[in-house]
C-alpha cells in the first residue's frame, strides 16, 4: 500500500505534466490493497463505508461520510458535512466544510479554506481560500 502512495505522490509532484492514464491505474492498485483503520476519528455522526484508512492524528468533523475507498494521511483535518469517496488525501491536508470529493487525489500540505466544493476525478494541490484560487487537474 505504501509503495503505491509513494508512486502517486511522485507522479503528482510534476503537477503541470501529470500523466492521467498513470493516475487511474495507480489508484486502482492502491484501492485493491486498502484495509480499514478507523479508530482515530472525532466528530458527531460520522459514516464510514469500508474500506477507509485514517493515518495518525486525523480530525473528522460532524456529519462526514467517508468511503468507500478512502485514504486520509496523517495530521489532516476534514471539516463538517464532507463526503469523500474513492479518494486519496496525503498528509497535512485541510478540507473545508461541505466538500464532496469523488475519485480525487489531494496533494500533501494542501489547504482549502472555503466552503462548498463538488469535484470529481481531479488532482488538487496547494492552498486556496476560494474556488477561484483552487489548483486542479481533471483526469
Amino acid at each position: 500500500m505504501k509503495e503505491e502512495l509513494v508512486k502517486i505522490e511522485e507522479l503528482i509532484r510534476s503537477f503541470d505534466d501529470i500523466d492521467k492514464s498513470d493516475i487511474k491505474g495507480l489508484m486502482q492498485r492502491f484501492f485493491t490493497k486498502l484495509s480499514n483503520r478507523l479508530e482515530n476519528y472525532v466528530g458527531d455522526y460520522p459514516t464510514f463505508i469500508e474500506p477507509v484508512y485514517l493515518e495518525d492524528n486525523v480530525k473528522i468533523g460532524d456529519d462526514v461520510l467517508l468511503g468507500p475507498n478512502v485514504y486520509i494521511g496523517a495530521n489532516s483535518l476534514i471539516q463538517d458535512y464532507v463526503e469523500i469517496s474513492n479518494t486519496i488525501i496525503f498528509d497535512n491536508v485541510k478540507i473545508g466544510q461541505n466538500f464532496k470529493l469523488e475519485n480525487c487525489i489531494v496533494a500533501k500540505d494542501s489547504s482549502f479554506n472555503f466552503k462548498n466544493l463538488n469535484i470529481k476525478s481531479s488532482v488538487l494541490i496547494g492552498a486556496a481560500n476560494s474556488k477561484d484560487e483552487l489548483q486542479s487537474i481533471k483526469f
